[in-house]
């Protein structure tokens, strides 16, 4: 019984438009050693046509083709057929007993299985038997058969199942077991290069959008290309039938019927069609639009039967149906009336709702075409929304549909929400003063959300006393935090941090990170302005950490950064971060904070060494300002920074500039007698300049600037130390030290005359806070400046880091286990190398040329605290 046609045993002849699969060849050729090769697809992704050109590409290895059908399901049948192709493949000698082998008319006993398996065994080379449809071999004795030749078949034989779903075999065990090579749909799935080839040679010239729109489309489904290429070939309008190519053209609709949809019962295909309006649907939502318990259940088995439903990886239970098959479905759903459709979307976006993703839940609820139901679970669920960012969901909400109350407010309002991110101030005025002239809003919640806006782009900062909070937890939020923006710009930064962290505390908890992103910009600007520089480095640098990068608050944060670098002597870091943010476009938005980026950057690079570059930034950066107002603190800083590097650069008159900059400013007091002292200390009026700065170092005194205070006690030192009085130059010193310390501030004393940095050297014995903070302070000063490192031998290097301790030169040389006259010796070839003549001057020039860089835990002989390097 061996009427078997030929085309059964034949491979498919490839096409001419054929693209070849290197590498999925390769992997077939490295499965040779496995018990199975399963190539398993849904129709259309080219599993026979991969296994037809990788038999022809191989000719030197034998193959045995069998092309299976539903009569196959008959053992008789199916082993004829395998033994025609066994008999006529090459690497079968004539002398096989599987030439021989017949099967039984009645049965397919073990008998004849058993004669088959050793023929197989005793072939002289490995061939390959490649079973084509295998999933027509699906109950009965058949599968038992064909579980006995995966087993048991040997290595002499390659053996290669395509079907169009998993055949009912032992697969886990042999995934374990390392026997089984799987070529699925996802690497079947033709990448973009592969689709843009085959359309080549059906003869089409698309452009890289037109054939990446149907690359998307088709999800790289071989049969939906070749389906596309057919109705494109000849079309007048490309871009037109790319944007209306769907499931339900004639073509694709037929293939998916006659070959994708056969066999499929119509209850299941009443759950694919009801779960087609969400993509991907979760389990539970299925259950939800198809009114059955079993709906998931459905799912999963079509899953595994029809490869075009495809089970999400990530350990939900999400379906996913391919993007043709999903809008047939659609089209054939909504031929059973516009009603069941709507209301499937309400289902969908109350599940949404209820699932806590608000952003899916209005997109079906506009769907429903009910402008009342969107507009109930707009104003649930837009504060939340706004707390995200997703200001386009919103946005596409409310002009998708007619009806909604207070349209043209909420329009207004997103608008404006969607400008404040990006920085643009101006039209966030604009749009708001747009809400206004529309007249009352009805909704107490879109009222509180536009009033936020307004407090959270810095024009409103009028906040009543007891002010009551919304119910809503995500608008309350972002009232807090519009809140603690209006004390921010009003002046009274403390008011701002409480409101600040209880609105930060709030956006972490209920999952708003651009909410998060704006508390954080807050509160490290208000902690730059009340001086706390670590507390301002933190927030700021947590603003980008968030992945908000793109936003108007990150560009904000990076002038905290930038000026916090400066005030802490690392004027590189600072320089860098004033660059990164002026790189960003957002940047040249919000004139203020351009400016402040400019302002941090004009000091950064006076304390890089580049005076009058660093004057030049700062005049520019005030005359493209113009009268647009900024916060006073900022504009205190950017006079103080020109003055100084006017006065430093002799510049009398554009000195004279920058202090009369704040002349105005009622707030200013206290750098205005500071500006006033520097131009003292220039002229050398030592004695008028620490006159001028007394009532600064009185405790009531509350400059704009947290350091002011320390920049005055640094003025009275330096007077101090001209009028000869060390000792009352040391404990102004001191004060300021203890000032500076808690705020991290290590710039006013790098900026400082050396005769003052002279004076840290006498602090850097002590072990205490302060005299660590000296050590740092001292190790700031020009620490760019190593020239002396290159010079030092190793031994000099050694006396020289016990020369801050108080060791003397006998027991230094103790310490080290050489002679006085060596470390005599050494002593004298550091002060020549280091130009100096005394050891107080050794250790404040090796700090400053960065030499001696942090005090450590380590002690010498005597408990002195003992400076060595970083490493």
């Amino acid at each position: 019984m061996r009427d078997i046609a030929a085309s059964a045993l034949t491979p498919p002849v490839l096409p001419r438009d054929f693209v070849p699969r290197p590498a999925l060849r390769a992997v077939l050729d490295g499965a040779a050693h496995r018990s199975l090769t399963l190539v398993s697809a849904p129709p259309g992704f080219g599993k026979s046509l991969l296994l037809a050109d990788w038999v022809a590409q191989s000719p030197g290895t034998p193959a045995a083709w069998v092309s299976l059908d539903d009569e196959c399901s008959d053992p008789r049948r199916f082993w004829n057929t395998v033994l025609a192709a066994l008999g006529q493949c090459a690497g079968v000698p004539q002398a096989s007993r599987l030439q021989r082998l017949v099967v039984s008319r009645t049965t397919v006993e073990l008998d004849f299985l058993d004669d088959l398996l050793r023929g197989l065994a005793s072939l002289p080379g490995q061939i390959r038997l490649v079973l084509d449809d295998a999933h027509h071999l699906r109950t009965g004795p058949v599968v038992d058969q064909l579980r006995l030749l995966v087993r048991a078949h040997g290595p002499q034989v390659h053996l290669v199942l395509a079907t169009r779903m998993d055949p009912p075999l032992p697969l886990a065990r042999l995934r374990m077991d390392d026997e089984l090579c799987e070529v699925r749909a996802d690497r079947l799935r033709f990448a973009r290069s592969e689709a843009e080839t085959l359309l080549r040679r059906r003869g089409l010239r698309l452009d890289a959008r037109q054939s990446g729109v149907l690359h998307e489309r088709t999800g790289g489904w071989v049969a939906g290309l070749t389906l596309a290429a057919r109705s494109l070939a000849g079309h007048p309008d490309p871009d037109g039938f790319l944007a209306d190519f769907s499931g339900d053209e004639r073509a694709v609709a037929d293939y998916l019927v006659d070959e994708v949809l056969a066999g499929i019962d119509e209850n299941h295909r009443e759950v694919l069609r009801r779960t087609s309006v969400v993509d991907p649907v979760p389990a539970g939502l299925a259950v939800e639009l198809c009114d059955r318990e079993d709906a998931a259940e459905v799912l999963d088995e079509l899953s595994r039967e029809l490869g075009l439903v495809v089970r999400s990886a990530t350990g939900h239970a999400d379906y996913s149906v391919q993007e043709l098959l999903r809008s047939y479905l659609l089209a054939d759903l909504q031929r059973q009336g516009s009603a069941l459709v709507a209301d499937l979307h309400r289902r969908a976006a109350l599940w949404w709702d209820r699932d806590g993703r608000p952003a899916r839940a209005l997109r079906h609820a506009v769907r429903s075409g009910d402008p009342a139901f969107v507009a109930g679970l707009l104003r649930k669920r837009a504060p939340e929304l706004v707390g995200r960012g997703d200001h386009a969901v919103l946005r596409g909400v409310v002009d998708a549909v007619d009806g909604v109350p207070d349209v043209e407010a909420w329009r207004a309002a997103l608008s404006a929400l969607a400008h404040l991110e990006r920085g643009d101030r101006a039209a966030v005025a604009a749009e708001l003063g747009r809400v206004r002239r529309d007249g009352a809003i009805t909704d107490q919640g879109l009222a509180a959300l536009v009033r936020a806006t307004g407090r959270l782009a810095g024009l409103d900062t009028h906040v009543a006393d007891g002010e009551p909070l919304p119910p809503d937890p995500a608008l309350a939020a972002l009232v807090r935090a519009g809140r603690g923006t209006a004390h921010l710009v009003a002046g009274t930064p403390d008011a701002a941090h409480d409101d600040l962290v209880a609105a930060l505390d709030d956006a972490r908890m209920l999952g708003l990170p651009l909410l998060e992103a704006h508390c954080l910009c807050g509160l490290a600007s208000a902690a730059w302005l009340t001086g706390d520089l670590h507390e301002a480095a933190d927030a700021a640098a947590a603003v980008a950490a968030g992945g908000r990068s793109a936003t108007a608050w990150a560009v904000a944060a990076q002038v905290v950064v930038a000026l916090t670098a400066l005030e802490q002597a690392r004027p590189h870091a600072a320089l860098a971060a004033a660059d990164a943010g002026l790189r960003q476009g957002l940047a040249g938005r919000d004139p203020e904070v351009c400016f402040g980026l400019r302002v941090a950057r004009g000091g950064a690079l006076f304390d890089t060494g580049e005076g009058a570059a660093g004057l030049l930034e700062l005049q520019q950066a005030r005359a493209e300002l113009g009268e647009h107002p900024v916060h006073s603190a900022l504009a205190v800083t950017a006079a103080l920074f020109e003055q100084r590097i006017a006065l430093r650069l002799g510049y009398v008159r554009a000195a004279s500039a920058a202090a009369g900059r704040i002349s105005g400013r009622v707030e200013a007091r206290a750098e205005r007698l500071l500006m006033r002292a520097w131009t003292q200390l220039a002229a050398g009026a030592h004695r008028d300049a620490h006159a001028t700065v007394a009532p600064l170092l009185e405790p009531s005194s509350r400059p704009a600037r947290a350091t002011t205070a320390v920049e005055a006690r640094l003025v009275a030192v330096r007077a101090l130390l001209e009028e000869g009085d060390r000792p009352a130059a040391r404990q102004v010193l001191r004060a300021a030290l203890d000032q500076a310390l808690p705020l991290g501030a290590i710039r006013p004393f790098t900026l400082a005359p050396s005769a003052v940095r002279a004076l840290l050297v006498d602090e850097l014995v002590a072990g205490d806070e302060r005299g660590r903070f000296a050590a740092l302070v001292v190790a700031a000063s020009h620490a760019g400046n190593r020239s002396a490192a290159a010079v030092l031998t190793s031994r000099e290097h050694d006396v020289l880091v016990r020369l801050p301790s108080l060791l003397n030169l006998d027991e230094i040389a103790d310490d080290m286990a050489v002679s006085v006259n060596t470390v005599k010796s050494h002593v004298r070839s550091i002060y020549d190398k280091l130009g100096v003549g005394t050891r107080r001057r050794a250790v404040l020039v090796a700090h400053e040329q960065g030499l001696l860089t942090e005090p450590t835990a380590d002690r010498g002989a005597t408990g002195a605290p003992l400076f060595t390097p970083s490493g």
